[in-house]
């Protein structure tokens, strides 16, 4: 049997939103309700916050949540492959700790293709996505085999003519399955270009030849990414039912 873990990635510092992994959203800081709805998901085996800071390891323990800390990383992957050499695992599932309203049966979905085809190494989840311009949104291009072409912060695939309605376009779900072995792999390799160019660490593996399988769900929620994103999330979470089953 393979051991299946979700590891959630959270630091403090953020540009756009100064500790957003800490904002309240209904009595729980934000990084608490991704890491209570992971531990929902029949799929995973254990769920762990992993983190360089000691203020967010400090919300964990009172919660319930197991915490590995880390040195400094410059990306979520980098960071999970350190945590993932200190405990015993096959798979480990990147949730970014800025999506408070991550559906635990999406979680489900996505890893399930990873734990039954030993030539999948890694996957991620997909869903439609609507807005334009949307630049703290990666965007998914993946072939007819449902395996990743390409992704970007920019409106891609785009029509030339400029009529494009935005029916084909795929947002990134920030659930990652991802084989340890590889994990640790990518942490050797150095940074690539196009990863550098798009400011995107997930183009390090397709820059590598990495095949990633892409899994798409409905209606995926946004990660908190703005003041305006955050706006949209503590008015969702109002009407959200997940939370019941952990508040």
């Amino acid at each position: 049997m393979l051991k299946v873990v979700g590891m959630v990635p959270a630091r403090l510092e953020s540009s756009r939103l100064p500790e957003k992994a800490l904002i309240d959203i209904e009595g729980f800081p934000m990084v608490v309700h991704t890491c209570k709805r992971a531990q929902l998901a029949d799929k995973l085996d254990d769920v762990f916050l992993v983190t360089d800071n000691i203020k967010i390891k400090e919300v964990a323990e009172p919660n319930d949540i197991k915490c590995i800390m880390t040195g400094e990383h410059i990306s979520s992957s980098d960071r999970l492959a350190e945590a993932c050499k200190k405990i015993d695992c096959d798979i480990v599932v990147n949730i970014q700790g800025d999506e408070p309203l991550v559906n635990p049966d999406h979680i489900n979905k996505i890893v399930e293709p990873i734990i039954n085809d030993s030539k999948i190494e890694m996957s991620v989840g997909i869903t439609p996505f609507f807005k334009t311009d949307s630049y703290s949104d990666i965007k998914v291009v993946k072939d007819i085999n449902n395996d990743m072409l390409y992704m970007s912060r920019n409106d891609i695939p785009k029509d030339y003519k400029e009529n494009n309605n935005n029916e084909s376009i795929y947002k990134l779900c920030s659930i990652v399955p991802i084989k340890k072995e590889l994990l640790i792999k990518f942490s050797e390799w150095e940074e690539t270009p196009l990863e550098l160019l798009e400011d995107n660490h997930f183009l390090r593996f397709l820059e590598h030849g990495v095949k990633i399988r892409t899994i798409e769900v409905e209606d995926g929620k946004i990660s908190v990414d703005t003041s305006s994103d955050l706006d949209q999330v503590i008015q969702l979470m109002k009407k959200d039912k997940t939370k019941l089953q952990y508040l």
